[in-house]
């Protein structure tokens, strides 16, 4: 079986889809440990901090030559182009309107905090609304977009490093994402629902334009990557 890298964005159902390919690679796999520092510190320097720890976690996993690495960690195109040149690259990606909500739901209910708006309405006038909208940039582009930027570089980056990807799966079409995954590992894996949310995502019909305008540039890369990359 191939050695795997398997980037993980929140709230698009990679937990199952992970969780099945440990299984598969139960003797050579690792998951990029979380840790959100002191929770007192500003959370910007922190989340930076944290996701720096991150990427070297996951380069020294490259290092000791691991089968199959996931987790919540940004893709990093050196290390594409060097020590992991021979690894397969995945990702699951999400309608971005449903993955935002989902994410919102998710933080409430798993990670309160009083400093964010109790009222998913008010919460999209927070720059932390940004932030969980741009999902997409940061991992695939390195940086969520700031208010007043011209998204449009950050969209290219994204898009052309998805095109990277060997498989680039689409989570309203799981049956063909587990189709090209048996692809590479061989054989068919069991799936298991992980951290799923307890009810579906519901999109509220009259926050819908907001939240869109919000995802406007997680669009973009979705549509792009639905267009040529989605695996089919």
């Amino acid at each position: 079986m191939p050695r795997i890298i398997y980037i993980h964005v929140p709230k698009c159902g990679g937990s199952s889809f992970g969780t099945a390919l440990r299984l598969r690679y139960c003797l050579s796999q690792a998951v990029i440990d979380l840790d959100p520092g002191d929770p007192t510190a500003p959370a910007g320097p922190r989340m930076r901090a944290d996701y720096e720890r991150r990427r070297a976690q996951l380069h020294r996993l490259v290092a000791r030559g691991t089968r199959m690495i996931s987790g919540h960690v940004q893709y990093d195109h050196m290390l594409h182009d060097g020590a992991a040149k021979d690894y397969v690259f995945i990702t699951l990606l999400r309608d971005p309107v449903a993955r935002f909500v989902s994410h919102y739901n998710y933080l409430q209910r798993r990670h309160p905090s009083p400093t964010r708006a109790i009222c998913l309405a008010d919460f999209l006038d927070t720059a932390d609304a940004m932030r969980l909208a741009s999902q997409y940039l940061f991992y695939f582009a390195g940086q969520n977009l700031q208010p007043g930027q011209d998204p449009a570089p950050l969209i290219a980056r994204a898009i052309a490093a998805l095109k990277r990807f060997d498989i680039v799966g689409d989570l309203s079409q799981p049956h063909v994402f587990t189709k090209r995954l048996q692809h590479y590992t061989g054989s068919p894996f069991p799936l298991w629902q992980r951290n799923a949310a307890p009810v579906p995502t519901e999109i509220p019909t009259g926050l819908r334009p907001r939240i869109e305008a919000l995802c406007a540039a997680d669009i973009a890369v979705y549509r792009a990557a639905r267009t040529t990359r989605i695996a089919a």
